[in-house]
């Protein structure tokens, strides 16, 4: 939810409280209780819309990431075995076709991992006679196996909580239409009782302001993870510049950047930034340095996951 719907929000919400608490005022109205029903729909369809597109989903990304460990694990077994094998019986092509090392798969994308894997147990399957003697067996292939379809059932996790977090972000532009289009009308509906109930229509008038939290709001949010298992990262050194093109001295450099450290869940959350692209590098020790970039748009809240490989 931007920082305008937010305060959009909050000021139908105070409306709605407002208006209750004068009904002998507005029920006579024509259409008034109309309107009225179709503002606490709307406000409290935004409420439920907004809980979804916050949504954390670093449940489902750790859970992927263990799962991948998981996998990684008898793969890496079986292969080491089946590479015994080919070497001794000199076995070049079957050599070639099952050498993946453990680097190997921790570098691989999901999918070249679950292919990777299913290559390997497939190759151990069709000559688990021949690798009887290497230690391969028929439970250690069922084991792989579970753990390939366990770590493939997490993609369709992942599209659908980011999927359906979209879809609330669509939602909820639909939604302050329905509240801003119902409020034109209750708007003009309320100037008719502006002579006979002054201090009705003052105090109305007040309540419909929105009030603007731009200004020191929280426009950044960052999570640090550990790419293989998915756990927060604190004390994680944040250092975010501006990305405008210009050519700065190491010192400028260092005047116009923020650097942060993550807190003991691993976030960040940053206030007043001007509008732009910045470059976030994210350090700490025993990880390789990760640098990716972030655009803040006023009114809106940018939220910037960075996972972290160990060296």
């Amino acid at each position: 939810m931007t920082s305008k719907q937010d305060g959009n929000i909050r000021m139908s919400m105070s409306t709605e409280i407002f208006l209750r608490n004068y009904s002998s005022i507005t029920d006579g109205l024509p259409n008034f209780v109309t309107y009225y029903t179709e503002i606490k729909t709307t406000n409290a369809d935004i409420q439920a819309a907004q809980q979804l597109q916050e949504l954390d989903k670093t449940g489902i990304t750790a859970n992927k990431n263990q799962l991948k460990a998981t996998l990684i694990v008898p793969a890496v077994d079986i292969a080491r075995r089946m590479v015994a094998y080919a070497t001794n019986v000199n076995n070049p092509v079957f050599l070639a076709k099952i050498n993946y090392s453990e680097s190997d798969l921790k570098r691989s994308s999901d999918t070249e991992l679950k292919s990777r894997c299913q290559v390997i147990y497939d190759h151990a399957k069709d000559n688990l006679g021949l690798l009887d003697g290497y230690g391969v067996t028929r439970a250690n292939l069922d084991e792989l196996q579970t753990a390939i379809t366990n770590f493939n059932d997490a993609f369709p996790q992942r599209r659908v909580g980011t999927t359906d977090k979209k879809q609330a972000t669509r939602h909820l532009a639909d939604l302050f239409k329905v509240l801003a289009d119902t409020y034109i009308k209750i708007d003009k509906l309320i100037e008719m009782v502006r002579i006979s109930h002054p201090d009705f229509y003052n105090g109305y008038k007040s309540v419909r302001k929105v009030i603007s939290i731009g200004v020191g709001s929280l426009v950044l949010k960052v999570l640090v993870t550990d790419a293989q298992t998915g756990e927060p990262l604190a004390n994680t050194t944040l250092t975010i510049t501006p990305d405008d093109g210009l050519q700065r001295s190491a010192s400028q450099t260092a005047k116009q950047s923020i650097v942060r450290k993550t807190a003991k869940g691993g976030g960040l959350n940053e206030k007043n930034m001007e509008e732009g692209k910045y470059i976030v590098t994210a350090q700490k020790p025993g990880y390789k340095d990760k640098t990716t970039t972030v655009s803040i748009v006023h009114g809106e809240r940018a939220v910037l996951e960075i996972a972290l490989d160990k060296i």
